[in-house]
């Protein structure tokens, strides 16, 4: 546990010295913008869970593979695979840090467009299911990062494939502004916890509430599991070095 945390407050150190959370703030204030404009308070179940989606969800992939492949460069990874810091405390840390990242810029995006929009919805459930959502949502994203980028070891290598994936997991976000009404779509691993952010804005059904616990534990178990497999495979087994 002591490795977990002096791993994660390493991450944050350097997330802040890269300027990620500055990165963040722009982002979300850019969609805060964005959602001002075309959104309204009546659409805000809609429209928030299809933004954080798209902002939240893709900048996280970004992060996890700007992060790795620094370490990478760096021959963190290297020693990584030689010291006492097992490849399950390496990811434990990983998504600690980048969840924490992905939290605070969904709270920035969410709550600069409710304050905006409908001062009177950031109490109640608001912020409780917004907050699961958002830690669910950041956990499940670095995880999937995390299992595509440790097979490259170059950015632009990994930015082809982690874009076609961002792009499979931004798919239920036109199922929440109803541009695909199909619930196949509900398939895609991000949106149970996807659920859980409209669920701060509208009461779900059973089912809704069965499918968002279930779906995104489920999809952490698979997730944490493939992640682990995936690192031990290609960076202890195989090296960090191209």
């Amino acid at each position: 546990m002591n490795r977990v945390l002096a791993a994660t407050r390493t991450d944050v150190a350097l997330q802040a010295r890269n300027q990620l959370y500055g990165i963040s703030v722009l982002f979300a204030a850019v969609m805060v913008g964005a959602l001002i404009w075309l959104s309204s308070p009546e659409s805000l179940h809609r429209t928030v869970p299809m933004a954080v989606l798209f902002v939240v969800g893709g900048s996280t992939l970004l992060y996890v593979v700007a992060m790795v492949l620094l370490e990478r460069d760096d021959g963190t990874l290297e020693a990584v695979a030689v010291s006492p810091l097992r490849p399950r405390e390496y990811l434990a840390a990983k998504v600690a840090s980048l969840t924490g990242l992905a939290v605070f810029e969904g709270l920035v995006l969410t709550g600069g467009t409710v304050a905006w929009l409908d001062p009177s919805m950031l109490g109640g459930a608001t912020v409780p299911w917004l907050l699961v959502g958002l830690i669910c949502l950041g956990a499940m994203q670095t995880l999937v990062g995390l299992i595509v980028v440790v097979r490259y070891s170059r950015i632009m290598e990994a930015l082809m494939p982690m874009g076609l994936v961002a792009l499979v997991l931004q798919i239920p976000a036109l199922y929440f502004v109803g541009a695909l009404p199909s619930k196949l779509a509900l398939l895609v691993p991000s949106a149970p916890p996807a659920m859980f952010l409209r669920a701060a804005f509208m009461p779900l059904e059973p089912w809704e509430w069965a499918y968002a616990v279930v779906g995104t534990a489920l999809s952490l178990l698979a997730t944490a599991i493939w992640a682990h497999r995936a690192f031990v495979l290609h960076i202890i087994h195989q090296g960090v070095r191209p």
